[in-house]
């Protein structure tokens, strides 16, 4: 499985700079992801409402901090084929004021 990421994921680690390894705990998930894919790596749950795109959801254990993936980072991204996956948004949560402004996200970096 090869995996890459949206070009604003970089906005996405300045909104978490006051936590703990952002981008460590995302490149530890991404080398489980990558060598488990879609059906072993635990935590992850389809994204429903967005048509067509496989949009799903994944929780990730951060690095550096005392807590579990259910206090951790989220990392929503999509399959494109078999193969190939990219990561859309990676965030906190808490950091979204409403699901529903994570949802406008997400449909803005898939273009819809």
């Amino acid at each position: 499985m090869q995996i890459s990421r949206h070009c604003d994921i970089e906005k996405d680690f300045k909104n978490l700079k006051h936590f703990s390894a952002p981008e460590e705990s995302l490149e530890a998930w991404e080398a489980i992801f990558c060598l488990k894919g879609i059906i072993e790596t635990t935590g992850i749950d389809i994204f429903p409402g967005f048509g067509s795109h496989k949009i799903y959801k994944g929780r990730v254990v951060p690095l550096k901090e005392n807590f579990g993936k259910s206090k951790g980072y989220r990392v929503i991204f999509e399959v494109i084929d078999n193969n190939f996956s990219k990561i859309l948004v990676f965030s906190r949560h808490g950091v979204y004021k409403s699901e529903q402004e994570l949802i406008k996200i997400i449909k803005n970096r898939l273009e819809i």
